[in-house]
């Protein structure tokens, strides 16, 4: 199987030394790179057009993380899509064991769990919105995922494109999840390494992200083909 990485990126110039040596290590696996600046307005663009280990593609103007992935895949070359942010929150170098864990299983999708049942949870506003939304979402879907918003996630380029992926935002983790489960495909989950980041620390999700990403999980399930 042939692999490619996308990494939306905005506004990272702070962590990019420490993710590009990760992607330098991540290149030697013979995995496509393609990182999609969408249009950051910090240094990102002069320590990005350096390189030469990964695609570079640049939005003109802010789009968001969606628009960023969609462009991204319809310039990947390779059978597969690796979705990961760029931000280091999830560490690149799992990336080779989660390829290996798609591989072997018998899943159409794998995804990421940032947290599960049994992890020590701080009690603050991201983390109890995510339990929210997530805890939403299986009601709705009768399903029983752990973390519908986590950024990671393998699988082929076909389906992905077949999903037809209307959201331009951070909403685009739910409408992937939502028309997964409702076309009937199945999805494995796999722990990662997660380390959060405050918004000091450069975190652009937002409480009021929240409410788009409900509104698209209300939608989809109302309206399937939308």
């Amino acid at each position: 199987m042939t692999y490619t990485l996308i990494i939306p990126i905005y506004n990272e110039e702070r962590t990019l030394s420490t993710l590009l040596n990760k992607l330098y290590k991540l290149s030697k696996h013979n995995i496509e790179i393609i990182i999609v600046d969408d249009g950051s307005s910090d240094n990102t663009k002069n320590i990005l057009s350096k390189n030469d280990i990964y695609v570079y593609i640049r939005n003109n103007i802010n789009k968001g993380k969606g628009a960023s992935i969609k462009k991204g895949i319809e310039s990947a070359n390779n059978q597969n899509i690796i979705l990961i942010d760029g931000d280091l929150e999830i560490d690149i170098e799992d990336i080779p064991r989660l390829i290996d864990k798609f591989e072997k299983s018998k899943k159409d999708v794998l995804t990421g769990i940032r947290w599960d049942k049994n992890s020590n949870f701080r009690l603050e506003i991201n983390t109890i919105g995510n339990y929210l939304i997530n805890s939403l979402f299986n009601l709705f879907y009768n399903s029983n995922f752990n973390d519908v918003l986590c950024c990671v996630k393998i699988l082929n380029k076909s389906l992905i494109k077949s999903l037809d992926i209307q959201s331009n935002g951070f909403s685009i983790e739910i409408e992937t999840m939502a028309k997964l489960i409702l076309r009937g495909f199945k999805i494995e989950e796999m722990n990662v390494q997660y380390n959060r980041r405050t918004v000091q620390q450069g975190k652009k999700l937002k409480i009021s992200d929240s409410w788009d990403i409900i509104r698209m999980m209300i939608m989809i399930k109302l309206f399937p083909n939308h």
